[in-house]
């Protein structure tokens, strides 16, 4: 059972649309020659007990709809037997007791199916934020970087913004495995990705392209900023100290680091390839 209103977007829309309504029957019933005071005091409970079951769950709703039925039939009963008020049988009598808990299971049963849905959306968003993930150093993978690649150069032709890309490439990838061994490479990496995570802005976009590729997307960023951000990652990455098999080591890095900024209208690929380049020139 709900103990809190839910605040999402859908409660405040379904809520709005009960009001809506609820001042429709107002408008109804008191512009109306014969007003059915019973009637109208049944559409407003009605209209209450929808936002109860929607906003608070299926169970509150019944439990509304329970109470307000009892009121209800008591008020009939009195009427019947003790004022003598009603003398015969209207269909309109039945009508309430069986529209109150029909009201609390539609709106109660249609928020949850909503809160599922929503549930269901927000799972596959987290997977598909995990499958675009790199296990080991927490980076986009390939098709996360240039999905997110594609998403900041359309972002900056919209709006005419800056925007500059780094490539970052391990050229003696080769030797440090042969060395240190595919586990020890795979530190080499993570410590790599580690110090590049520390060293950039958050809003920087970091991706595993391959085993010895790392792109980062610097938003913002013009082409001479960009080559602030490449000395800066020679500086920390040309040598670093890495664990390997219980042992912490001081290793020579080999770096290639190319950088490129967008040209208006450029294509997401050109501008990596430019960068991807440049870095043949990198002499560190």
């Amino acid at each position: 059972m709900k103990t809190s209103i839910n605040l999402r977007l859908d409660v405040v829309i379904f809520d709005l649309l009960m009001i809506f309504w609820l001042c429709i029957f107002i408008l109804v019933f008191g512009t109306s020659q014969n007003v059915n005071f019973i009637n109208y005091i049944l559409a407003g409970a009605l209209v209450i007990n929808m936002v109860i079951g929607y906003n608070l769950g299926l169970i509150p709703g019944l439990i509304t709809s329970l109470i307000i039925i009892f009121v209800y039939g008591s008020y009939l009963l009195y009427s019947v037997l003790v004022l003598g008020t009603i003398t015969e049988f209207r269909i309109e009598y039945v009508l309430w007791l069986f529209a109150m808990p029909f009201g609390a299971y539609l709106s109660g049963r249609l928020e949850r199916e909503v809160s599922n849905l929503l549930s269901n959306i927000e799972k596959y968003r987290i997977a598909e934020r995990l499958i675009l993930l790199d296990e080991l150093t927490g980076f986009l993978n390939t098709q996360g970087f240039f999905q997110r690649l594609e998403e900041e150069v359309g972002r900056a032709n919209r709006f005419k913004e800056k925007l500059s890309v780094l490539y970052v490439n391990v050229s003696d990838a080769s030797e440090l495995r042969g060395v240190y061994g595919e586990d020890g490479y795979r530190e080499i990496v993570k410590t790599i990705a580690q110090t590049i995570m520390t060293n950039t802005r958050v809003v920087d976009i970091k991706g595993l392209i391959d085993e010895a590729t790392i792109g980062i997307i610097l938003p913002g960023i013009n082409l001479d900023s960009a080559k602030i951000v490449k000395e800066k990652l020679h500086n920390l990455l040309d040598r670093i100290v890495v664990e390997v098999k219980g042992r912490k080591r001081s290793i020579s890095i080999r770096l290639k680091v190319g950088e490129a900024e967008y040209q208006q209208g450029e294509d997401a690929l050109v501008l990596w390839e430019r960068a991807k380049d440049t870095s043949r020139y990198d002499v560190g």
